[in-house]
């Protein structure tokens, strides 16, 4: 028996669960997770702590002797938490901070970019906010304005579309950052127009395994903040051949910078890239993420025709050899609509016909005997926007064709009969035009 610990609440870690419990290999897994939600707390051990205190998840990760612990918050790697972990001989996945700075930090990530030539949108670079600000006339607008810390602030990257938007979105990074001992440091960005694709890859510290393609769709939701609306995957926007090129000119001289530079970089690393609408044989890296978006977790994971445990525990481990040859998926299409309701519907979950689906695991996994079977999933999270509690309802479908694939999906988004819901009618339009 193996023992896996997953720290995190959104449908991202409903996900996880659901591809860890259908695992052929590790039959009856021991699962925990930190904090969980009410959907997980009816299939697995759910354990409330603070999931900031970094040291109280590695006393829980020792006391119940976890084989794996896998992270959903990228916050925490930053924080450290792999380090601690390592330091104390228990297997995690995921990057040490300094690795983590990739994500963490925009201003490295940008300068690794630029030394080591990785394709990127033109930038120009501030550690002085007085100096930018001076720069700023001679930009041509719209342009995005980035911030150097990203979970310092509620949105770390804003689009400015004229000089006076520019202004305001430095003098609110200089508000409500924390970083106080930290220059302010401030990044100009153009803008490109095109079709935003994430590549979500495996690594071990020097190779790195893509998964399937994803095309997500994000936008600033009734909170004000960049909201994860759904996603499809894989994405027929991207040909083999442009593939290779973002495989030859992005992701391997990644890996081969973080080595230069002395933070190999292990676990998940996600590559945004834009194909200019203009240029699309010219893919360009956006940014860098250490950890899959929920709806990435939910149209990845039942794609992939592997063991989640063993390929994770890999990673972790730092060799991926014995995928050399990459990782085995599913032919079809998956596609997730993520339903967002900001009332608390726990105590409605019972009466919500659609919802059966979380309360049995069980249900799911006999049913669910094939990706292409046409059972939709649902994943559950939950979410804190601005000081208002949000519900997650992933609804997932995996078909033949995408078509089918977002008619299933959206079929299960219509049935759920929730107090208020909100959810996006066009995700999956770009792969079907």
């Amino acid at each position: 028996m193996v023992r896996v610990l997953i720290i995190g609440s959104g449908s991202k870690e409903h996900a996880l669960v659901w591809k860890l419990l259908s695992s052929e290999k590790f039959s009856d897994p021991e699962i925990y997770v930190c904090p969980g939600n009410f959907a997980l707390r009816k299939i697995v051990e759910c354990i409330e702590i603070d999931i900031q205190d970094t040291n109280r998840i590695l006393e829980v990760a020792i006391a119940r002797n976890i084989d794996l612990t896998i992270v959903g918050e990228s916050e925490l790697f930053a924080k450290g938490i792999v380090d601690d972990f390592k330091k104390a001989g228990k297997l995690i996945l995921g990057p040490t901070a300094a690795a983590a700075e990739l994500e963490n930090s925009n201003f490295f990530a940008k300068n690794l970019m630029l030394e080591y030539a990785i394709p990127s949108p033109k930038c120009t670079i501030f550690d002085d906010i007085n100096i930018a600000t001076a720069f700023l006339p001679t930009l041509k607008f719209p342009i995005k304005v980035r911030s150097d810390k990203i979970f310092n602030i509620e949105n770390p990257s804003v689009i400015a579309y004229d000089l006076e938007q520019a202004k305001l979105t430095m003098e609110e990074f200089l508000r409500t950052t924390f970083f106080v001992k930290d220059k302010p440091r401030v990044i100009f960005e153009e803008l490109i127009e095109g079709n935003k694709i994430t590549i979500n890859t495996l690594t071990d510290g020097t190779m790195a395994h893509a998964l399937p393609p994803v095309q997500a769709y994000r936008e600033n939701d009734e909170f004000g903040c960049i909201s994860d609306r759904g996603a499809y995957a894989p994405t027929p926007i991207l040909s083999d051949e442009l593939m290779s090129k973002i495989r030859f000119e992005i992701i391997d001289p990644t890996m081969e910078a973080m080595i230069q530079e002395g933070r190999a970089y292990s676990g998940i690393l996600c590559f945004d890239i834009v194909l200019d609408k203009n240029d699309m044989n010219n893919p360009k890296l956006i940014q860098y993420r250490a950890n899959f978006l929920d709806s990435d977790a939910q149209v990845i994971l039942p794609l992939l025709d592997e063991d989640i445990y063993e390929i994770f525990a890999s990673s972790a481990r730092k060799d991926l050899s014995f995928y050399k040859d990459g990782f085995h998926k599913y032919l079809g299409s998956a596609l997730s609509v993520n339903v967002i309701s900001s009332d608390k519907t726990e105590d409605y979950i019972s009466s919500i016909h659609s919802l059966e689906l979380l309360e049995n695991i069980d249900y799911q996994l006999e049913h669910y005997q094939t990706p292409l079977s046409g059972m939709p999933l649902m994943f559950y999270g939950t979410k804190m926007l601005k000081q208002n509690y949000a519900e997650i309802f992933g609804a997932t479908a995996v078909a033949e064709t995408l078509v089918d694939a977002q008619i299933l999906a959206y079929k299960l988004a219509d049935s759920l009969q929730l107090p208020s819901k909100t959810y996006d009618r066009n995700i999956g339009d770009h792969g079907l035009i």
